[in-house]
């Protein structure tokens, strides 16, 4: 019975991924990339309660997977064709399948590779909740300052951007604004209820603003331990991402 409660957070991930998608095809843009960060605290939610509750499972995993598939790769893909390169062409539509070819990839490869018996500290690549979470956010940003239509260009090189750094090996700090014990542990209580806080009152720019620095956080990061470790040491990399961002 606890198994359902983690799956039914899930469930409910894939009906707002899925709710996106409808947004989007009657060109309500806004109320789309909505949905997508609804389904992104959904995601950060099902794995921390999984945990609490002790009912992780080999399913749960698969499942959240297959979830994000649609919630982070299908979902804004559609709304950045729709919205930047429906007048693009064939361009276009290979621009707007990157997201949902990196995230499938990215993914896989965690499918493949992950060991619940080897806790690190980092993931490899951008987490394909961060990537949504800045796909979506820079819909809501950029809404009121410029004509959505006119930032085609912004859009793809962002999206070129995102869809890349979900199969790159550079490495993004574990982390889970929702986890009481990962607060505490870090002693990041200021910084998590400024993140909340921020999200709450401004949501408009909040969401993008955080999650393009934490994308530029992590490049910097793996920039630096690169240069001063090398290639062949480097700083230790999330393989298990059973309980946090996929």
């Amino acid at each position: 019975m606890r198994l359902l409660v983690p799956n039914a957070i899930t469930i409910v991930a894939i009906l707002a991924g899925y709710i996106s998608i409808l947004q989007t095809i009657r060109e309500a843009y806004l109320s789309a990339a909505g949905f997508i960060l609804a389904a992104a605290v959904l995601d950060m939610f099902d794995g921390y309660v999984a945990r609490m509750m002790n009912a992780t499972s080999e399913f749960g995993e698969q499942f959240d997977s297959l979830a994000d598939v649609v919630n982070y790769g299908l979902a804004p893909a559609l709304l950045f064709y729709t919205l930047y390169f429906v007048d693009w062409g064939i361009p276009g539509m290979i621009l707007s399948f990157l997201p949902v070819c990196c995230a499938a990839i990215r993914l896989a490869r965690f499918n493949v590779t992950a060991d619940p018996d080897i806790p690190t500290k980092s993931f490899i690549g951008l987490p394909t909740t961060f990537a949504a979470v800045v796909l979506a956010g820079f819909v809501i940003f950029s809404d009121g300052f410029v004509a959505l239509p006119n930032l085609d260009h912004e859009a793809a090189v962002l999206v070129v951007a995102v869809a890349l750094l979900m199969v790159s090996n550079v490495q993004y700090e574990k982390s889970n604004i929702l986890s009481i014990r990962y607060i505490l542990k870090t002693r990041r209580i200021i910084t998590a209820g400024t993140i909340v806080v921020s999200m709450i009152l401004f949501p408009k720019t909040a969401f993008f603003a955080w999650g393009l620095l934490y994308i530029l956080y992590g490049v910097t990061r793996s920039a630096i331990y690169t240069f001063l470790r090398g290639d062949d040491d480097v700083i230790e990399a999330e393989i298990d991402e059973k309980g946090g961002i996929s």
